[in-house]
């Protein structure tokens, strides 16, 4: 992903998977985006304060709005591919929906998510500190990261895919990998190649830290069914995917 990319955060909010649902199922009915902004700016009223778009309320209300309504144009193939499969997934697949959208349509979330993978495959458990050291590299020493990474962190651990570790202050991950179903895989495999900015090998995309919380697996056969990417065997009979 380009530096222009990463010059806005974007997800400064602890965002709660109820909200996401609410946001994802009117937005799943044809609603008019402004619609279903007034709608949420009324459902956050007693959850959230504030009273200006500056406000806590405010912010909350534009990460919903960019995640499920007014995505970046490169991800709108991405939100009408999850709306079609929302309204039949069961809670659980939800989560990976929702979280295959803030991937797509956040960098930065996407960037904190795939540092949790990593620390957590080495380390087997994370802290904000160790985020924060590798968060820098990319978004620079700002005033604000710290802050938002842990709002990053708290949704992400409010969605039941971290929970605290063993040392103070520590994360790790859920008990178990949430199994997800081809079609949400696909959406998953999408939104990580929205975030990378370019193809990956089908291994790498299969086992991107990214989607530490799910148990994604789809083949290059089903892949080159689906309607998003592009499979091309390489001359090592690696398997590189790539957006259509």
């Amino acid at each position: 992903m380009s530096a222009a990319a990463r010059t806005t955060i974007g997800f400064d909010r602890t965002i709660d998977a109820e909200w996401l649902d609410a946001a994802a199922a009117r937005a799943a009915r044809g609603q008019p985006t402004a619609e279903v902004r007034d709608f949420l700016w009324k459902f956050l009223e007693d959850l959230v304060p504030g009273d200006t778009n500056s406000s806590g309320r405010g912010k909350t209300l534009t990460v919903l709005t960019r995640i499920w309504l007014a995505v970046p144009p490169k991800a709108e193939r991405l939100r009408d591919a999850a709306l079609q499969c929302i309204g039949s997934a069961t809670g659980e697949q939800r989560i990976a929906i929702h979280w295959a959208m803030a991937i797509g349509t956040h960098p930065f979330f996407y960037d904190v998510v795939t540092n949790v993978g990593k620390l957590l495959i080495l380390n087997g458990q994370v802290n904000r500190s160790q985020i924060k050291r590798r968060m820098t590299d990319a978004w620079g020493d700002r005033s604000t990261l710290e802050r938002t990474i842990q709002h990053a962190l708290r949704s992400v651990r409010q969605w039941g895919l971290l929970r605290d570790g063993p040392v103070k202050g520590s994360l790790i991950a859920a008990p178990r990998r949430i199994p997800v179903n081809d079609e949400i895989t696909e959406l998953l495999f999408h939104a990580v190649l929205l975030s990378h900015g370019s193809g990956l090998p089908l291994a790498q995309l299969s086992s991107h830290p990214a989607l530490f919380p799910f148990d994604a697996r789809l083949n290059s056969t089903k892949l080159r069914q689906g309607r998003f990417m592009h499979v091309v065997r390489q001359g090592d009979q690696t398997d590189f995917v790539e957006l259509a």
